[in-house]
């Protein structure tokens, strides 16, 4: 996968975290995409009981609630297909975007946070 390629997709990405994965990615963000991909529908389940909980617990990010909205939509749609699960991380930024197996276009893309915290231990 080429800095390119992503480039590519996120230009022509129509979501509302798209131009702004883009124009972290363009600025020297860091960005990886792993080798292997996944079921579109395995993450829609996911990310789909994730933005439930979100909207039960309140979140008061509509920005984020939006933008991870049009993710899980776009990953329904993609349906059985398989997706590459990018990455651009320009601090306290994370975009996740998926991209389609053919590395055509790009299915969804949502801005979480990156988590700073350290890990929490029992003792």
């Amino acid at each position: 996968m080429t800095f390119e390629v992503l480039r590519s997709a996120l230009a022509r990405n129509g979501s509302i975290s798209g131009p702004a994965a883009l124009a972290a990615l363009l600025s020297g963000a860091r960005w990886e995409v792993p080798s292997n991909t996944a079921s579109a529908r395995s993450l829609w389940a996911i990310w789909c009981d994730r933005l439930d909980m979100l909207v039960e617990t309140e979140v008061s990010d509509p920005g984020l609630l939006e933008s991870l909205a049009q993710a899980v939509d776009g990953l329904h749609d993609a349906g059985d297909a398989r997706v590459y699960m990018a990455t651009v991380i320009d601090p306290p930024r994370r975009f996740h975007v998926y991209l389609s197996e053919d590395l055509a276009h790009c299915v969804g893309a949502w801005e979480g946070r990156v988590n700073e915290q350290a890990p929490r231990t029992a003792t």
